[in-house]
């Protein structure tokens, strides 16, 4: 028996070892300083503690290292630049400037704003620079589609193949039915225990180890969790409806389907072809699964560097094809479905749009946004038209609320587009 779980135990070693993208557990020194400092530790993430530990999320779970090797860092032109003191925005109370607003009102962390090759606003509040990472929440989602979209290209995944076909463990459960690209989509209308404010089941996260230790109930990390959704609210692909479990399962899929794991993927199919600056740091559970769903803890100027891969048509600045072309033609024009389907979801009273693999498209003020979108406030906004990016991470104390979208896609983002408009 001893011989057996030693055998395991190398064998565990090694397939981490071997791969590119390096495994750490939590950081217990850390740990111990936040708990010690008033910050419990399956309380990281409430939004009383945001300030403090969402620069420092992966230090409170397992996590994977992506190493920023490959093509280096683009450099940015610094010309005339955008003067946030001056940006006015029409607040509650009256009008403030857009560094009060952001930093006060929106709880804004970073931001920074590309146009083309320019750099045009650049700054890091609470405590970072330009090589903090940051966790990004939701924006993660938008990788793993990307992951999703390059596996297709290459011919490795087919995303109107059904789940199952790849993962046949799922049958019996909600996704049995479910097509890869309506799950990329949100559009399998899974049945979840959500509570107020949240949009997952708080037993996907004990799975994800996101707030401790709970391998003991979820031994095979958020796979242990997939068996436990067996029902849907809707006809399959009709309506979309946003939950972070269809991400989880897409990223197993792109998995399957590549017989690589995500992490590697990420790190040798994107972050080291797009030309980031730093390393990023990718949550996962204690089984080794990265979280797809929302893991991403990376840069504030490397997520713009996304951006300005994404409005380059997915090429990296030196005109190397990063992502397909045609991943983001589909997602730009959208379709009857995903149109449809939005039209039945509640973010529709927000703004008209869709959304398609894993990716936001709003049309606010005749101005269409392309938008990786985080829960407190991370957002990777880009306008293709104009080729303005704008990167942002913050702590926004509340999820999911309307006054959050208004804050930053109608108040803030805004301003920040038309003053980049005016700029040559």
């Amino acid at each position: 028996m001893k011989l057996k779980a030693l055998s395991i135990a190398l064998l565990l070693s090694s397939a981490f070892a071997a791969q590119a993208a390096t495994f750490h557990g939590p950081d217990k020194e850390f740990i111990g300083a936040a708990e010690a400092s008033g910050v419990p530790a399956a309380l990281w993430d409430n939004a009383e503690y945001a300030a403090s530990t969402f620069p420092n999320a992966y230090k409170f779970t397992p996590s994977y290292k992506i190493k920023a090797s490959g093509v280096a860092p683009e450099q940015f032109k610094k010309g005339a630049q955008l003067d946030f003191e001056k940006i006015q925005i029409a607040a509650i109370d009256g009008e403030m400037s857009l560094n009060d607003y952001l930093r006060d009102r929106v709880k804004n962390h970073s931001l920074v704003v590309l146009k083309g090759d320019k750099l045009l606003h650049e700054h890091y509040w609470n405590g970072m620079n330009e090589t903090s990472t940051h966790l990004d929440m939701s924006v993660t989602k938008s990788f793993t589609a990307m992951l999703a979209g390059i596996a297709a290209d290459q011919g490795k995944l087919d995303v109107s193949k059904q789940v199952t076909f790849y993962l046949p463990e799922l049958k019996g459960t909600a996704w049995d039915g479910a097509t890869v690209q309506e799950t990329a989509d949100m559009r399998t209308n899974v049945v979840q225990e959500i509570q107020k404010h949240k949009s997952w089941d708080t037993r996907m996260t004990d799975s994800q180890g996101w707030t401790g230790d709970h391998s003991a109930t979820y031994p095979q990390g958020i796979q242990s969790y997939f068996p436990l959704v067996k029902e849907v609210s809707e006809p399959m692909g009709t309506k979309y409806s946003y939950q972070c479990i269809n991400t989880e399962v897409l990223g197993k899929v792109v998995e399957a389907a590549t017989g690589e794991k995500l992490a590697d993927l990420l790190e040798q199919n994107f972050w080291g072809k797009v030309g980031m600056a730093n390393d990023a740091n990718y949550q996962a559970d204690f089984a080794g699964n990265p979280v797809a769903s929302g893991g991403l803890n990376a840069a504030t100027k490397d997520l713009a560097r996304v951006g300005r891969t994404l409005v380059n048509g997915g090429k990296n600045y030196k005109g190397e094809q990063v992502v397909p072309a045609q991943f983001i033609k589909d997602i730009l024009a959208g379709n009857d479905k995903v149109r449809s389907a939005w039209l039945k979801g509640k973010e529709s009273a927000l703004a008209e749009g869709w959304y398609k693999d894993q990716f936001r498209v709003l049309n606010i003020g005749g101005r269409t946004i392309m938008a990786m979108v985080g829960i407190h406030g991370q957002i990777l906004a880009m306008d293709h038209k104009t080729g303005t990016v704008v990167a942002m991470n913050g702590g926004y104390p509340q999820t999911e609320t309307p006054r959050m979208a208004i804050a930053i896609f109608y108040q803030a983002l805004p301003a920040i587009f038309a003053a980049a408009d005016e700029v040559k």
